[in-house]
C-alpha cells in the first residue's frame, strides 16, 4: 500500500470526516438456482431503468441468461450457450438506451447480443478477430461498450487500443431469415500507451482507467479532452459516476480547464475510483479533490478474532493488513498494514482483550495492543521460518503458545524484569509429524495452572508440562492418539456443563468425539 502510514496505525477518521461504513441491504429478489449445474456468476449486468437482469455463468459451456427478475418467476427468459472457442466471458453490459442489445467480452472474442424478446430468442453475432485483421496487435480484451453515436461497440485492449466494431442493423422490411443485426470490426485506434483495465462512458465522454491509474476522458471521436494522472493511483479497477448531474459553474467553482484549444472548463459528475491495491477513493470533479474512503484487503483472508467482551471483530489479510470492525454497528474503527512480505495467517485475542497476538506467513509473531495495534514487544519474536497457523492464549495470559506449518509449538511466557513485565521466548519443539490443527490452553483445576494441549493430523493428542519446561526445552506430559482411520480436523472445549472437563474433537470421518481431558478417554 503506497501510504506514509505503511507499518502504522491508521487512525479512524474524525467525527466530521466521512467514515466507511459497512452497509447491510435487505435483498428485493433472490434467484435460486441460477445455474443448475452447480457453477458460479462469471459476469452479470442489470439495465438502466433495472427492469431486467443479464448473467453469464462461470462453466466450462458458459451460459447467458436474460432474467425478468421483478416477476415471480425462477426460469429466465431466454438463454444461450456460449461455444468454447469464444474464450471465458468475463465482462457484460446492455445497451444504456436499448435493453434488447448486449455485449460481452473474453481476452479475444466480443461477443454483441439482440434479445427478441416476442420469440424469446438471444440472437448473437461474433466476428473472429486475430492480428491478421488489422495488421497489427491487437492484445487482449479487457472490457466492452456502446459507443455514444450509438452505431459502434468499443472494446479496450492491454495494449492502450480500441477495437470499434460497426453494428449493422438490417432495415425492418428485410425478410425474417436476415432479421438480425451483427457487428464487423472497422478499425484500430491506438488510444494511448498504458493499458486499458476500465471502460465506460458518460454524459458525452468516453472514459478509460488504466494500469498506470491514469483516467482519461475522449470525446466522440475519441480526441483526448482532459485527464487525471496526478493521483499516483494503482491500476484502476472500477469507475462509478455519480447519477446527479454536475453543477453548473458559479463564481465560487473551480473545475479545471480541458486541453482543448478554447480551453472550456472540464465539467463532469464526480466519481467513485477502485484501484487494484482495493483501496476506494471518492473524486470531487469541482475543485479536483481526491478523498480516500477505506482500504480493503487486497488479497485473501485468512485470520479473524472476536473481542472476548466487546462487539470488536479482528481481520487479518495475506496483504498484511489488520481490520478491527465494530460488528454491532457495523463501522470500521482502525487498522494497521505492516511491511510488504509479513501476511497474516492468524489472529487472536487474550482473555481480557487488551492484547491481539498475530502469526504471519514468514514465521513472525507480534504482540499487539488490542486498541491501538501498536507494537506491545521491542521486537517482534522470529523463531520460526514458516508460516504461523495458530496463536493461543493461557486463561491467565501468562503464556501464548503458537504452532506452525513445520508441526513445531512455540511457547513465550510473561517475565519481570527490571520492575516491567515483559514476554520472552521459552521453548520450542517439534511434536508432531503432520500439520496442527488445534492448540489449545486449560486450566489444572486442582491448582489453577494453566495447562497446553496440540492436536494433529497425524492423529496425536499431546499435552506439555508447562511447569516443568525451561528455556529451549518444551517437556511433553502425555501423548494421546485420538483416532485409527480417519485423521482429526479441529478441537474445542466442551462448555462446563458437568464436573468433568471434556475435549470436544471432530474428525474427517464427520464424527464428534468428547474425551476426558484428564485422562484422554473416549465417552
Amino acid at each position: 500500500f503506497p501510504s506514509p502510514n505503511k507499518g502504522k496505525p491508521v487512525p479512524p477518521s474524525p467525527p466530521n470526516a466521512r467514515s466507511p461504513v459497512l452497509f447491510c441491504s435487505i435483498p428485493v429478489h433472490t434467484i435460486f438456482d441460477s445455474c443448475p449445474e452447480g457453477n458460479g456468476i462469471g459476469a452479470i449486468a442489470i439495465t438502466r431503468d433495472a427492469k431486467y437482469l443479464a448473467t453469464i455463468s462461470d462453466a466450462e459451456i458458459q451460459k447467458v441468461c436474460i432474467w425478468r427478475w421483478t416477476l415471480a418467476v425462477e426460469t429466465p427468459a431466454c438463454t444461450l450457450d456460449l461455444p468454447k472457442e469464444y474464450g471465458f466471458q468475463n465482462y457484460l453490459i446492455f445497451n444504456p438506451t436499448n435493453n434488447k442489445e448486449l455485449v460481452s467480452n473474453s481476452k479475444t472474442q466480443a461477443i454483441y447480443y439482440l434479445w427478441c424478446e416476442e420469440r424469446d430468442i438471444l440472437a448473437h453475432s461474433a466476428p473472429h478477430l486475430t492480428e491478421k485483421t488489422f495488421n497489427k496487435l491487437v492484445g487482449k480484451l479487457t472490457q466492452s461498450v456502446f459507443h455514444l453515436n450509438l452505431t459502434q461497440i468499443l472494446s479496450a485492449t492491454m495494449e492502450g487500443k480500441l477495437v470499434v466494431w460497426d453494428i449493422y442493423r438490417p432495415p425492418l422490411s428485410a425478410s425474417a431469415s436476415l432479421d438480425f443485426p451483427h457487428i464487423k470490426p472497422c478499425k484500430l485506434v491506438h488510444l494511448q500507451k498504458e493499458g486499458i483495465t476500465v471502460l465506460t462512458t458518460v454524459d458525452s465522454y468516453i472514459v478509460t482507467g488504466d494500469i498506470r491509474g491514469n483516467i482519461k476522458f475522449y470525446d466522440r471521436t475519441l480526441s483526448i479532452v482532459n485527464w487525471y494522472s496526478h493521483f499516483k493511483l494503482s491500476s484502476i479497477r472500477t469507475l462509478s459516476f455519480s447519477k446527479t448531474p454536475a453543477a453548473p459553474p458559479t463564481e465560487k467553482s473551480n473545475y479545471p480547464p480541458d486541453c482543448t484549444l478554447k480551453g472550456d472548463l472540464f465539467i463532469v459528475r464526480n466519481l467513485i475510483i477502485g484501484t487494484s491495491d482495493a483501496t476506494v477513493y471518492h473524486l470531487t470533479t469541482d475543485g479536483t479533490k481526491l478523498e480516500k474512503l477505506f482500504v480493503e484487503p487486497k488479497d485473501a483472508i485468512c485470520a479473524i478474532s472476536c473481542h472476548p467482551y466487546q462487539p470488536l471483530l479482528a481481520i487479518g489479510s495475506l496483504c498484511g493488513m489488520i481490520k478491527v470492525w465494530d460488528y454491532e454497528k457495523k463501522k470500521y474503527l482502525f487498522s494497521r498494514v505492516f511491511e510488504k512480505g509479513l501476511g497474516i495467517q492468524s489472529l487472536t485475542y487474550n482473555p481480557e482483550g487488551v492484547l491481539l497476538g498475530a502469526g504471519f506467513t514468514e514465521g513472525t509473531v507480534y504482540i499487539l495492543d488490542a486498541m491501538s495495534l501498536e507494537n506491545q514487544i521491542p521486537e517482534p519474536f522470529k523463531y520460526s521460518r514458516t508460516s504461523v497457523t495458530h496463536v493461543s492464549f493461557s486463561h491467565d495470559s501468562q503464556y501464548m503458545a503458537t504452532a506452525d506449518v513445520r508441526f513445531t509449538v512455540s511457547v513465550y511466557v510473561v517475565v519481570v524484569r527490571n520492575g516491567h513485565r515483559v514476554w520472552e521466548y521459552l521453548a520450542r519443539l517439534r511434536s508432531h509429524r503432520k500439520s496442527i490443527c488445534s492448540l489449545l490452553f486449560g486450566v489444572h483445576l486442582d491448582s489453577n495452572e494453566p495447562r497446553l494441549l496440540s492436536l494433529g493430523k497425524d492423529r496425536l493428542l499431546i499435552e506439555y508440562n508447562l511447569l516443568k519446561s525451561s528455556k529451549d526445552h518444551l517437556e511433553v506430559l502425555d501423548i494421546h492418539r485420538t483416532d485409527q482411520g480417519n485423521y482429526p480436523t479441529c478441537m474445542v472445549w466442551y462448555p462446563p456443563l458437568t464436573r468433568e472437563l471434556f475435549l470436544l474433537i471432530c474428525n474427517s470421518g464427520y464424527k464428534v468425539k468428547l474425551f476426558n481431558s484428564t485422562t484422554k478417554m473416549c465417552r
